[in-house]
This record gives C-alpha cells, structure tokens and sequence, in this order.
C-alpha cells in the first residue's frame, strides 16, 4: 500500500510536472509566429530594433509604413539595405523613444534590448522576435514568418522565389571538385560548421576549411595553422587595411601571403552573410564565381 508520504510526493511530482509544462506554454505563446487574423489591418507603424530584422522590414514593407530602425540599419559594413535605410527615424533600442513612435508592432531579435521588450509587451505593444538564420531554411522561415505578420505574404513569396533561383544558378554540378574555403576576418575569426557561412559555403559548392578543422559555430583558428595546410581560398570582405588595426594586420602577415596569394582571396562583402536574407544568395552567386574560377586555374 502507497503512504501518506508516497503520495504526497507522487501530488508534487504532478503538481511540478504541471507548472512546468504551463510555464513551456507561456513561452511559446510569446515567441510563436505572428500572422494576421483574418479581415485585421496590416500594421501600419512598424519599428525594428535590431540589424538582422531592419533589413526584413525594410525588404518586406513599404517605406512609409516604417516607423523607426535600428542605428546600425544604415551602417553600410553590417547593412546590406544601408542606402535604403537613408532618411528613416534611428533608434538606439531605449523603450521612451519607442514608446514615443507609438508603434503598432515591434520586430526584435532574441537578444535585443530585453528590458525594452519586456516593456513595451507590459504596455500591450506586439513584439515579433526573429532569432539567427543559420542556413537558407531558416531564412525562408524567417521571410515567411515577418511577411505574414505585415501583412505581405505574396511579397515574402516572390523574395523567397528570386532567392531561391539565384541559388539554383549558383549550384555546382554534380560531382565537381569542391575547393576549400576559409573567412577570416581579423584577429582570425571565422565560422565553422553550423552558422549561416558555412551553408552558404557549401551551396555554393565549397567545403569549409574551418569546419573541417573541427570548429563548430564561431571561433579562431592561428596563424600557424593556416599557414601551414593552407586552404584553396581566403575570403576577404573588403574593408582590410581601411581601418588600420593591429589585428588588420594578420592578413597581411608575410606567412599567410605566401601560402595564399591575392589571386586566391575573393572579396565577398560581409554585409552578405552578417544577418540571412535575400542578399545572402549573392554571398552564394560570389562564392560559386570564385569557384569556377579557382577550378579553372587548376585545370591542366
């Protein structure tokens, strides 16, 4: 026979059991997809407070219905929607000056401004948080997922569709050499197996050095590393040597420019591949040229 003891111990299992799955409820409620109830208006005031759901919005939206972006929206190195972003109103993530815009929905990612979140969601105020892309099924998730709750779901569908063609073009054939590819960024960080790099990388038909050195997501690999089995090619973004750092320098460190020489550094812009988007793919159309043309070279 279960004692008294036994059953009040089975009573608080349940009741533990019970809370916890009640409190996995709440958060999924508050982080579930936004889409318009059927006959709702679309918002029209909609603000962004972190870079990665600035470009959705500004890709998705209409420019006047864009109440407030970012202050990175417009940093030409992160944004690859800089030049659109010109003009709009720029936040610095602080719940007053939200408040102040009386928007109607906020876009926010996973990490951004958590007070100011919390906030504005206390005052009634509909957050939609976006979280990292790290391949192309998420960015079609996240188009799709931002679409639907503006209200722009045919204009979701056809940035999803020249995306999607783009990288169809960009596909290698079937069982063509796969050259190695290394980022590196200064300081010698770079991206590993599992981040939105390392997809485009392997669409575009290139292995990732990185993640075949074993780093997962991101990290540093040395100098001496590289140096010493270096990869087919280095992807630079551009802005090496415009603001001088001693970090900037590795790149140019005499070891690395012996085993890769500058024919063997594409540039692919990191503002292509900092957030997953629609211009990811042209990160994907870049990677595939300098594989053609490595391939080429290689050729007898």
């Amino acid at each position: 026979m279960q004692s008294g003891r036994d059953k009040q111990k089975g009573s608080a299992s349940h009741h533990d059991r019970y809370l916890f799955l009640a409190a996995i409820f709440v958060l999924f409620m508050a982080i579930k997809p936004l889409a318009l109830a059927e006959g709702s208006a679309a918002p029209r005031r909609i603000i962004s407070l972190n870079l990665c759901t600035d470009q959705l919005l500004l890709a998705l939206s209409p420019r006047d219905r864009i109440a407030g972006l970012s202050f990175l929206a417009v940093d030409r190195t992160l944004s690859a929607l800089a030049d659109a972003a010109a003009g709009l109103p720029l936040l610095r993530g602080q719940a007053e000056e939200v408040l102040t815009l009386q928007p109607d929905l906020v876009l926010a990612g996973m990490f951004t401004a958590r007070p100011t979140v919390a906030l504005l969601r206390a005052r009634g105020i509909t957050v939609l948080e976006v979280g990292l892309a790290d391949d192309f099924a998420a960015i079609h998730q996240q188009i799709r997922t931002v679409a639907a709750a503006l209200g722009r779901v045919e204009r979701g569908e056809a940035l999803i569709a020249a995306m999607d063609a783009t990288l169809a073009e960009a596909r290698p054939a079937s069982g063509q050499t796969r050259p190695r590819a290394l980022a590196l960024a200064p300081g010698a960080f770079t991206a590993g197996g599992g981040t939105l790099t390392d997809a485009a990388m392997r669409t575009a038909g290139l292995d990732n050095y990185a993640a075949t050195k074993g780093l997962t997501g991101y990290g540093y690999l040395s100098l001496e590393q590289i140096a010493a089995d270096p990869p087919d090619l280095l992807l630079v973004d551009g802005t090496e040597g415009k603001t001088p750092s001693l970090n900037g320098q590795l790149l140019a460190h005499p070891a690395l420019a012996r085993a890769i020489p500058a024919e063997r550094r594409p540039t692919v812009p990191g503002w292509m591949w900092t957030c997953g988007g629609p211009f990811t793919a042209d990160a994907v159309r870049l990677l595939a040229a300098a594989r053609d043309q490595f391939l080429k070279e290689k050729a007898p």
